[in-house]
């Protein structure tokens, strides 16, 4: 603890050191003293101490960030329509679709699974890793108005939120923005569940239950998951007539500040035209582009603080803490070399709060990998070749049966892959 930290007390401090001395007068003394000239002398050189950290903090450069993403996964029936903050990731979630009986039974009498709904299963990496090949079959029922029909039914990735997240990678490059990793550790356990077999079904009954057994993520399921996201699409209206760039052979398009909302990020989504840049200044955007007519602009827009306390889980997010060191590393793209500068490094993100890192060390390959790259979608070219060395970072959960701890874990040590391309870097809990 520093005596300028923000959480210091100086005045308890003193309360506390006061009891400590033997007589009356003497803590009288201290009182006068410490409490009057020295609390006087420590406030104004406190006031100073921050005037010259704001003042070096903002005149450090800093590089053009990717908007911090959030992410998190709630049960559809108690999300509230008029949330302004977390968006679901399909807004076509929130229409519960009826299975078709009829379908459902010709596509499994001819050897098609089908599938019945999607779940997320609170379960750990290394559980859920045996499940993503779809070979494991469940037991379970179909239920009609006389009875009950055994089925089978198998699990598989419900990808189709992970590809969603992976688009910002592209929307970074159309933007001129460096990627960040993001953190959608919940995605991972959402998983499509199929019907593959029933067992003697007449076509005229009429299916009434689906009732899968899970077996030992039986009580770990929930049933009607809502993935959401700080992440909203916008249409803006370009207001006037482009003018011509510089060179004159491309066009600036001007959107006014006004027409965003304050503390809210923008990141163009898709554009019918080659974009040649982004510019952003003082709060206007300024795009460089080949068209030289008025354009409706398609945007995300990054809503940056929603509220804990309104999602029944926790929320995720890439987000770290806003340093001097972390805007001198970005902008002038310094390598870490010191066991300091990685606790620094990991300490500095959001999710930390879960996991604390204990040590890194240079490895052979590891027999069984305890995390994942949540960037395996992105080809690295100067990652070519067989890297031999592996660079093992472990940490250590502060719940050690919080069941996205090696999901988080992942996040971490693929944002650690990007300032150690040379090795292979991987997680593993202690």
């Amino acid at each position: 603890m520093g005596i300028f930290d923000s959480d210091f007390n100086i005045e308890e401090y003193i309360r506390q050191r006061i009891p400590e001395l033997d007589r009356l007068e003497n803590r009288e003394l201290f009182k006068a003293i410490v409490g009057n000239s020295v609390l006087e002398l420590y406030k104004h050189v406190k006031e100073e101490y921050d005037a010259l950290e704001h003042r070096v903090f903002n005149e450090a450069p800093r590089a053009e960030r990717m908007p911090d993403l959030i992410t998190c996964v709630i049960d559809a029936e108690r999300y509230d329509v008029t949330d302004d903050h977390m968006i679901p990731m399909f807004p076509d979630d929130l229409n519960r679709t009826e299975v078709n009986d009829a379908e459902m039974i010709e596509s499994v009498k001819s050897g098609n699974p089908f599938r019945i709904y999607t779940c997320m299963i609170r379960a750990d990496y290394l559980e859920l890793k045996k499940l993503s090949s779809g070979d494991r079959r469940f037991k379970g029922t179909i239920e009609n108005e006389y009875g009950e029909t055994p089925a089978e039914f198998i699990l598989k990735p419900a990808d189709r939120y992970i590809r969603k997240a992976q688009e910002l990678y592209k929307i970074a490059k159309l933007n001129y923005l460096p990627w960040r990793s993001i953190n959608t550790s919940y995605l991972y356990k959402l998983f499509d569940v199929y019907v593959v077999s029933v067992e003697e079904w007449d076509d005229q009954l009429e299916v009434q239950h689906v009732t899968p057994e899970f077996d030992e993520f039986g009580e770990r399921i929930l049933y009607n998951p809502l993935p959401l996201w700080n992440v909203r699409e916008v249409v803006i209206k370009g207001n006037s007539y482009p003018q011509p760039a510089v060179d004159r052979k491309y066009y600036e398009h001007y959107l006014y500040q006004k027409q965003f909302r304050d503390g809210n990020a923008y990141l163009l989504r898709r554009a019918d035209t080659v974009i040649r840049n982004i510019r952003r200044e003082n709060g206007d955007m300024y795009i460089i582009c080949d068209d030289d007519l008025p354009a409706d602009w398609d945007f995300y827009e990054f809503i940056p603080s929603p509220d804990p306390k309104n999602y029944s889980n926790p929320l995720l997010s890439n987000r770290q803490n806003d340093s001097f060191s972390r805007n001198m590393t970005e902008y002038f793209g310094q390598r870490i070399k010191t066991r300091t500068e990685l606790v620094r490094f990991f300490n500095s993100f959001e999710c930390s709060e879960y996991l604390s890192f204990v040590d890194a060390k240079l490895k052979g390959k590891p027999r069984r990998l305890e995390t994942y790259s949540t960037e395996e979608f992105i080809e690295y070219e100067y990652r070519t070749g067989d890297r031999n060395q592996t660079l093992e970072f472990s940490f250590r959960p502060r719940d050690e049966d919080f069941y996205l701890n090696r999901d988080l874990m992942s996040f971490l040590v693929t944002e650690i892959q990007h300032l150690f391309p040379e090795y292979q870097c991987v997680g593993r809990l202690v």
